[in-house]
């Protein structure tokens, strides 16, 4: 008997004591859990894009994330979008709207700044890849099959073009109303002269190249980046390219001018500096392991970097 109500009084005890650490613990970690929701920057983000129009930022990552900030940064405001959609590239339009772009066939639309946004499906069955607005405020987004879709209406609807190949558009850029640049997958390369009526093969760029971003300074001079630390130079136009070592051979994502300089950042928190007609390692001093996909120029001397894992920066190159 005495052993049956010592071993009852045993196993009490393992439950009062499980009780108390329940009791405990269980309130700390629901509210650490709740803490870091409330933060607008949560360590588990892929940032995937980032656009400024003034002080307004806005930066989109997977899983429907929307950060804005109103002042170049200071701090930060998070969204969820309905639907979780994976958000792949934004763009700012000359008229003051932001234009998200969704890897599920969709944009998001803010004419707030980022604070509301309206969705509006593109009806392809094709996969997006990058969104722009030329400096008219047509909409234009490029993605697989050599496809082409372009909205004056804000996305409520599209006109869409292909060049029956199978082959993906990565990069999309005008520079008036007319002139306008397409690159992707094998080394492909388009102009348009008449505003996207038409498309014009240019020379394919070397080595089948698949570029990753792109930066135009003029409708002559351009850069592209891409895989394994690769970039490309053109002086005319994209009818030639030259390559430009780099140093490095982690892939590149994002490409940015800021205060007369070009920055380019990549996988392993790699940033690139180009001074006097070569790359070379810039040192932003932050916590970054993994890859960086967007670059913004805020002035003349601060730019913002965001990747992976959280990660968001202000990055000072000023004395660079």
């Amino acid at each position: 008997m005495l052993a049956i109500q010592s071993a009852v009084a045993r196993l009490g005890a393992v439950f009062a004591l499980g009780a108390l650490l329940a009791g405990c613990e269980a309130p700390l970690v629901l509210d650490g859990v709740l803490k870091m929701r409330q933060q607008p920057i949560h360590r588990m983000d892929r940032y995937q894009a980032s656009a400024r129009i003034d002080d307004k930022l806005v930066v989109v990552g997977n899983q429907g994330v929307v950060l804005r900030s109103s002042g170049n940064g200071g701090s930060w405001q998070r969204l969820e979008l309905a639907g979780w959609p994976a958000l792949i590239d934004v763009a700012a339009c000359p008229d003051g709207r932001f234009v998200a772009l969704a890897y599920d066939q969709k944009i998001y639309v803010s004419t707030d700044h980022g604070a509301d946004w309206v969705e509006h499906p593109i009806e392809t069955e094709e996969t997006p890849q990058s969104v722009t607005c030329a400096p008219d405020d047509r909409i234009w987004v490029v993605g697989s099959y050599t496809s082409i879709w372009s909205s004056a209406d804000s996305g409520a609807t599209w006109h869409a073009t292909t060049q029956d190949e199978d082959a993906i558009y990565t990069t999309v850029h005008f520079f008036d109303a007319h002139n306008g640049i397409i690159t992707g997958e094998f080394g492909m390369a388009l102009r348009t002269t008449d505003g996207g009526a038409t498309w014009e093969a240019l020379p394919p760029l070397p080595d089948e190249f698949y570029p990753q971003e792109a930066y135009w300074k003029d409708m002559q001079t351009g850069w592209i980046i891409g895989l394994g630390g690769s970039v490309l130079h053109t002086t005319d136009g994209g009818n030639s390219w030259a390559r430009e070592e780099t140093g490095t051979q982690v892939s590149l994502f994002g490409i940015e001018e800021v205060g007369g300089r070009l920055y380019i950042v990549g996988g392993e928190g790699t940033m690139l500096a180009y001074h006097d007609g070569r790359w070379q390692s810039f040192a932003h001093g932050k916590p970054i392991r993994l890859y960086l996909r967007g670059i913004t120029a805020l002035d003349g001397r601060r730019c913002l970097i965001s990747g992976v894992g959280g990660a968001l920066h202000i990055v000072d190159v000023g004395g660079a």
